[in-house]
């Protein structure tokens, strides 16, 4: 591991806490964040740095509009810093365990922007006054990436109905959950009832969404499966436009019940059993096994299996 060879610079060799300051700044990609972050001054994140240039000969970070940005040599070293930083605060972690209450640690949640719409709110009313200095990050979700990010510790939980198949992850199946549409209220041609021959000959809002796996990329499918290509009528990347558009249309928009429902509480909209016979899907959520000795990830999971476990029918079970 860590150095990867005797770098050019030479000097003093790194110790753990300049390894820490490289992830943080890598992660956070400023300065101020990652002192704040690490409980440092910026003076001496700045010292532990310069250490880090002088011993490898490189700048490592660079000053940019984007904030901090790293060096080629910085992105190649940034994989080895981050499991050695998450290795050795595993191994060393207190045997105490995690406390909420006296915790100001940030923990950084990989959801879709509806799912962290639906999540998010139960779990910061759930640690309110138990856990009042923790923090949380909702990150966009990486199908493809997300095993590498759980490895890592750039993030700590997935919530997601992504079907994640990745050697050392580990799962657990939270509940299922069906289909309903949403179409706006003054709809021509749909009253009470929405029956399949109507929705196949209704234009449709999809969410253009490229990874087969996803459950909306599966709702698109079906759609064009069963009333043809012509159905899309639009396609969004980004499922918080698809209701205010809905609600200016006669487009129908398909979508999870849990999250249509949320939707529908918007002023023009209407929410309807969809007709289309689509498979409920399963979320889970999804984590490192690294991680199974984590207290804190721990905590995480049993605060989100306690507000959001729900029994799934057999079949379901037997699936997840």
């Amino acid at each position: 591991m860590l150095p990867p060879s005797m770098p050019e610079g030479g000097g003093r060799s790194p110790e753990l806490q300049h390894f820490r300051a490289f992830e943080a700044i890598h992660r956070l990609g400023g300065l101020t964040a990652a002192a704040q972050e690490l409980g440092m001054t910026q003076p001496a994140l700045s010292k532990a740095l310069g250490l880090l240039r002088r011993y490898y000969g490189d700048e490592l970070f660079v000053r940019s509009k984007q904030g901090m940005r790293p060096t080629p040599l910085a992105r190649r070293l940034a994989l080895d810093v981050q499991q050695l930083v998450g290795l050795v605060q595993e191994r060393l972690r207190a045997p105490s365990g995690f406390d909420p209450a006296r915790s100001s640690r940030t923990f950084r949640i990989s959801c879709t922007e509806v799912g962290a719409i639906h999540f998010m709110p139960r779990l910061l009313a759930a640690v309110r006054d138990s856990a009042p200095g923790v923090r949380w990050e909702v990150v966009p979700l990486a199908g493809d990436a997300l095993g590498g990010l759980l490895a890592s510790g750039e993030i700590d939980l997935v919530l997601s109905a992504y079907q994640a198949q990745r050697p050392g992850l580990s799962s657990q199946a939270l509940y299922s959950v069906g289909h309903c549409c949403l179409v706006r209220a003054g709809h021509p041609r749909i009253g009470q009832d929405l029956t399949l021959e109507r929705f196949c000959a209704e234009k449709h809002v999809v969410a253009s969404i490229s990874d087969t796996q996803h459950a909306y990329r599966r709702v698109e499918q079906a759609i064009v499966q069963t009333a043809g290509e012509g159905a899309i009528g639009l396609r969004v990347h980004s499922l918080l436009t698809a209701p205010f558009i809905v609600a200016q249309s006669d487009h129908i928009f398909t979508a999870t019940e849990q999250i249509a429902r949320q939707m529908a509480q918007l002023p023009g909209l209407r929410l309807l059993p969809c007709p289309l016979p689509l498979p409920p899907i399963v979320v889970h959520q999804y984590w490192h096994s690294r991680q199974d000795q984590d207290p804190a990830v721990g905590w995480l999971r049993a605060l989100v299996a306690r507000h959001f476990a729900q029994p799934l029918p057999e079949v379901h079970a037997a699936q997840a």
